[in-house]
């Protein structure tokens, strides 16, 4: 797969606020957490530029040393629609993405 990540620009931190699994927080509203396979700050800023461009989407924490995406919000969109939108980058950055467990 081709390598379309720019250079890197730092971890984003991780947002250290409640986290459930995928199904509570699409009830509750608050939180969803995705596993996402990034190498460098191009990686994490698609994915947070891809989140924020969704209704409901309040804050996009990447982490790049454990791989992980974290989406807040008060009325998030459906987990299914952001891990949707995700894949699609995914899929053409050479990228895996998962919701996590």
């Amino acid at each position: 797969a081709k390598n379309t990540c720019q250079a890197n620009t730092g971890n984003i931190p991780i947002d250290r606020r409640r986290t459930t699994t995928a199904d509570t927080m699409a009830a509750e509203g608050d939180t969803v957490v995705f596993d996402v396979q990034m190498s460098c700050g191009g990686c994490s800023g698609a994915c947070t530029r891809i989140l924020k461009k969704m209704d409901g989407v309040e804050e996009v924490a990447c982490d790049l040393d454990t791989q992980k995406v974290t989406v807040t919000g008060a009325e998030l969109p459906p987990a299914e629609d952001m891990l949707a939108a995700l894949k699609k980058w995914g899929e053409a950055a050479g990228k895996t993405v998962e919701l996590a467990q």
